[in-house]
């Protein structure tokens, strides 16, 4: 699927999925203007698509306000004077509850949970699209692609094994059906939008998650964390944890990049306001 003179515009990138949608783009030959809130992993980033042979412009910084989105908005046209493809990558939020705890206003930690969830999760990807739309719309065309999660599928399984709380699961849904009426309202102009879900990637967050399951859980001690967590076990504790998936196998950042590939790419021209599962069988709608 080749990108040559293609430009991808890319939030949140600085590790884990972000990175390697990055990677894969710039390897089929897209220029690439990358983002992450840390500097030092952007501008490593930026070297790592450098010796691919194609061009990157590096703007760190926090997309949960405008004046970075408008910053890589400005660098990208001004390096390469268009945008062709939009993959919103940012996501997360919450953590700034953690250390709140304020005796005289009891919802204080509750709003600052949400607060960041709704600002990582859904407001930064809303207010990248408002940007670049105008963009798109004037030269007819664009991709643009939403980063949801399983979490905002109604057929998560056991989201009571998981400690993820129920903003990011009500940020993740609203994404996909902002999603769908976005894709609504630009598809005149030659403009597709569609998110993908991806399914549980063994992360050094997930990892934590796992092992603390199986170590103080009374009903999963004793089990392998990583394959009672990816449910890809075979074992006697086949099935104890969280749900085996349908190919058996551990997913991978590729697997999700690959799949943002195809939907940046032309041979995904008839496709818009859809959400692609990419987990391996896990969720069934």
């Amino acid at each position: 699927m080749n990108l040559d003179g293609k430009v991808s515009l890319i939030s949140a990138c600085g590790r884990g999925i972000g990175k390697e949608v990055a990677l894969t783009l710039a390897r089929q030959g897209s220029n690439v203007v990358i983002n992450s809130f840390s500097e030092k992993n952007t501008q490593a980033l930026a070297k790592e698509i450098e010796a691919l042979g194609v061009k990157v412009v590096a703007v760190a910084g926090d997309v949960t306000g405008s004046p970075v989105i408008l910053e890589m908005l400005a660098a990208a046209i001004e390096a390469f004077g268009k945008i062709d493809i939009l993959v919103n990558n940012v996501g997360g939020g919450g953590d700034e509850s953690h250390d709140i705890d304020d005796k005289d206003n009891p919802l204080a930690k509750i709003e600052a949970l949400w607060d960041g969830s709704y600002a990582n999760s859904l407001k930064a990807t809303v207010l990248m699209c408002e940007a670049v739309i105008p963009h798109f719309i004037e030269k007819k065309s664009g991709k643009i692609i939403n980063m949801s999660s399983l979490a905002g599928r109604p057929g998560m399984p056991h989201i009571d094994l998981v400690p993820i709380p129920p903003c990011y699961h009500s940020m993740k849904a609203g994404l996909i059906r902002y999603t769908q009426l976005l894709a609504d309202q630009v598809g005149r102009h030659n403009i597709n939008v569609n998110a993908i879900c991806p399914g549980i990637i063994y992360t050094d967050g997930w990892r934590e998650i796992a092992e603390g399951m199986v170590t103080h859980h009374p009903r999963f001690k004793g089990q392998d964390a990583r394959e009672w967590f990816l449910g890809i076990g075979e074992g006697k504790y086949a099935g104890e944890g969280m749900p085996q998936t349908a190919m058996r196998r551990e997913q991978t950042t590729a697997d999700i990049a690959e799949a943002v590939l195809f939907l940046a790419s032309d041979a995904a021209a008839n496709i818009t306001g859809q959400t692609l599962n990419v987990d391996g069988g896990m969720v069934k709608d």
